[in-house]
This record gives C-alpha cells, structure tokens and sequence, in this order.
C-alpha cells in the first residue's frame, strides 16, 4: 500500500485489490479527520500486476502544484512497473510506455515485498528512485534512478 499527500491536502492511496487483484487509487479530500471519500478507481489491470505485489507511489510537486504521481508495483513475471500521472498528458503506463520504468525490463525477485519510491524536486528534472531486491543481486538492495535521461539500475555496495 503507498499513500501521498498533495500540497492543497488531497490524499490519494494506492493498494491492491484482494478480489480481483487490481491496484485501486482512492480520493479522499484530506486527512481522515476533516476530509472525506471522493471516489475509487482502478488504476491499473490485474492482468498487469503480480498477485501480493507491493505498492510504492511517489509524488512531484513543485510549491503548491503537484505535477506528477507515480505508482510503482511488480509485473506478474516480475518486472519492476510503473504507471504515473502527469499534468500535462495524464495517466501513462502499462507495457506500451517508454518513459516508464517497465520498459526496462528490471526484475525482481519472486514474492519479494520490499518496494520503496521517492522523487525529488530539488532538480530539474525531478529525480525518481524506486528501490528493490533485484534477481541479479539478491542480496542487497537495488535501485532504479531516473534524473530526466532514462532510468538506469544499481545495487548498494557495502
């Protein structure tokens, strides 16, 4: 489950669906003890997310606008997935998109939970990093890092 908290209060969460295994965003106006339901919808297919997939979201904001959210999980092969949301184009994702971290391939290893995302607007373009337990290194954490040209992998070295 991943949560982000937008400039103006707008809480958004993100889990998967027991039932049928979609990953499900909820809109809630803030926090629980002033704002109130908005609504729910699938934001991604189960037929694009592991069953038991942990669920990472991050958020780009720049002051009081927020720009982009992004919702990382695993592919039911394992593959690290993105879909994310951006102003200006909307919602991306899925196996068709480019820019999304899922076009490079990156697994994970199998039933694995450990998932983190964090962004950084203190660059430009922001910075994404999504860390997790690579099938190539198992035995560390790695992470996948996108700075504006790309994404690319490395495992933490001690």
């Amino acid at each position: 489950m991943g949560s982000i908290q937008l400039p103006d209060g707008d809480t958004r969460l993100y889990y998967q669906d027991r039932n049928n295994g979609s990953i499900i965003e909820v809109v809630i106006s803030n926090a629980f003890t002033i704002g109130v339901y908005e609504a729910s919808a699938v934001l991604v297919p189960s037929s694009q997310v592991r069953s038991n997939s942990p669920v990472a979201v991050s958020l780009v904001a720049d002051g009081d606008t927020f720009l982009q959210v992004h919702t990382f999980f695993f592919s039911p092969e394992n593959i690290l997935s993105q879909y994310y949301w951006e102003a200006d184009i909307g919602i991306q994702g899925g196996a068709d998109c480019g820019t999304c971290v899922t076009s490079k391939g990156f697994v994970g290893v199998a039933g694995s939970q450990m998932l983190y995302a964090m962004a950084s607007s203190a660059t430009s373009p922001p910075t994404l990093r999504v860390g997790f337990v690579s099938a190539g290194s198992p035995d560390t954490i790695s992470e996948a890092v996108n700075t504006g040209s790309g994404w690319s992998v490395a495992s933490l070295s001690s």
